[in-house]
């Protein structure tokens, strides 16, 4: 109590001493409150360009730091009543009301964009973006798909069946790379998001039960599951840009984009083998680097802005960043699975006398492929690094 005591005595006495100066000294004194406020107000801009974009989860510092990176503040500030934020005592019936209340989730919630490009910052929340449930049950679902489709190539090992498979296993990458997108873009954790990953998954069931036959007699109901998907992404897009017009000219362009591979891949239903082929991977280029083509337009560094239009560039200049933490964790959490899937698949039963053969020794050497596989991807990539490779550049970074 000592303290407190001496700290309101100090308070009093400069409160008397700013009394005394208004007094003897008005306007001098007044003037020199203006210099004050004047000095804070630039001083806390200065912070807000400088000291303030290093203001992030202490996790960040795994990728680096980077002077063209920004934070924004949470507008939505907690409950100035809230016990927990106001004061550390402990209080009995504030604790017991406490209990009753809940975080439900919303039928919807108006999205926000997590992080954006803007004129070469990057601005994006401090907090960091953790990987919601339903994402590890997608990236499950995923690996489950990857191994019958590499199954299926397995059990006719030509040329032929790895071209079906590069076709069948990036349209499947298509289905995780738009739901990482719509999640890493937008925050909105409500009921519809949770709808749209359902039906995206549904979509994705129905492209996997058509894969077996599809060049064959399934490749039409293949391809309407596939663009079933693809255009309620595009139609998220479109409706991104209406309701947030920040960055409406990207949303505009990324929606529009995806209309283009969609009109190949529905006319490769009525074209015949061979010809097919140069449909689907002209439909495949489009949709693998059609985003990468708006960076383009978008990014002053690239060999192509100088010919963009004005109009163009003020359209873009409001672009959606992807979180490079929540990206990695993903990504991590796939090759997990992957690793695991390919170690259940060493798991058998022998009934002989003596289980040490030719046939055990081929799983001992599968096994130690994927343990070694995995201390390179999890340890060594990033052992003893103070930048992770992904902040580096672009070719050097992999």
């Amino acid at each position: 109590m000592s303290q407190i005591e001496a700290l309101r005595h100090t308070h009093a006495h400069h409160t008397e001493h700013r009394r005394r100066l208004h007094q003897d000294h008005g306007d001098l004194a007044q003037e020199f409150e203006r210099v004050i406020r004047d000095l804070d107000a630039l001083s806390t801009e200065l912070h807000m360009l400088t000291s303030h974009a290093v203001q992030l989860d202490a996790n960040f510092s795994k990728y680096g730091y980077s002077a063209h990176l920004r934070t924004k503040e949470d507008f939505n500030t907690a409950d100035p009543t809230d016990s927990s934020a106001s004061s550390f005592s402990f209080d009995k019936e504030t604790w017991h009301a406490d209990r009753h209340h809940g975080a439900s989730i919303r039928l919807y919630q108006k999205p926000i964009v997590r992080q954006y490009f803007h004129k070469g910052l990057l601005w994006r929340a401090k907090e960091a973006q953790e990987v919601a449930s339903y994402e590890l049950f997608i990236d499950l679902f995923y690996v489950g798909i990857i191994a019958i489709t590499g199954d299926s190539a397995a059990e006719h090992p030509t040329g032929q069946s790895l071209l079906r498979f590069s076709i069948t296993f990036i349209m499947g990458w298509k289905f995780w790379t738009d739901i990482g997108v719509l999640v890493s873009w937008f925050d909105s954790d409500d009921v519809v998001r949770r709808l749209s990953v359902l039906f995206l998954l549904t979509c994705l069931l129905g492209f996997t039960t058509n894969m077996a036959e599809a060049w064959e007699r399934t490749y039409a109901p293949l391809v309407a599951f596939y663009l079933a998907a693809r255009l309620f992404v595009a139609t998220s897009f479109l409706w991104y840009a209406w309701i947030i017009p920040m960055v409406r000219g990207t949303m505009l362009g990324n929606g529009i984009i995806m209309l283009i591979p969609a009109a190949l891949w529905i006319g490769s239903i009525h074209v015949e083998e061979p010809a097919r082929q140069g449909v689907i991977w002209t439909a495949i280029v489009f949709d693998l680097f059609g985003q990468f083509g708006m960076v383009l337009l978008q990014r002053p560094g690239s060999p192509v802005f100088k010919f963009v239009p004005g109009w163009i560039k003020r359209s873009l200049e409001f672009f959606p960043a992807t979180n490079i933490e929540h990206r990695i964790e993903r990504t991590n959490a796939f090759v997990t699975l992957v690793f695991g899937s390919c170690v259940l698949g060493l798991l058998y039963q022998s009934n002989v006398e003596m289980g040490i053969n030719a046939f055990f020794g081929k799983a001992v050497l599968g096994l130690i492929q994927a343990f070694v596989f995995n201390w390179i991807y999890f340890e060594m990539d990033s052992f003893n690094l103070h930048t992770h490779a992904i902040r580096r550049h672009v070719y050097s970074g992999k």
